[in-house]
């Protein structure tokens, strides 16, 4: 190998470890700009389980409003069926007996 030989190849290494020192800086950037978004992925992941935690809280809640008001509603209808009945009866005495 001449000397002209052992120089082009020394020059070849070395453009190609440039390279790769470039690419490694290159996936470096990309690897801390993934790392940021998945950060903010993660923190909104969180934050989104935080809120389905208290619109399942929130639907608990209103479930059980939603019977209480059930509960109410047949007493209510129970209360105007009497209230219906009685004011059938006063009416049926009180109408004048046909002549």
């Amino acid at each position: 190998m001449s000397l002209m030989d052992v120089e082009k190849t020394m020059q070849f290494i070395l453009d190609t470890q440039a390279r790769l020192e470039a690419s490694v800086g290159e996936h470096n950037e990309r690897l801390a700009k993934i790392e940021a978004s998945l950060a903010t992925l993660a923190d909104l992941v969180g934050r989104l389980a935080q809120a389905e935690i208290r619109l399942v809280e929130k639907m608990n809640h209103l479930a059980a409003s939603q019977a209480d008001l059930a509960e109410s509603q047949k007493h209510t209808d129970q209360r105007l069926d009497a209230l219906i009945d009685f004011a059938d009866r006063f009416m049926r005495r009180n109408e004048a007996p046909p002549q």
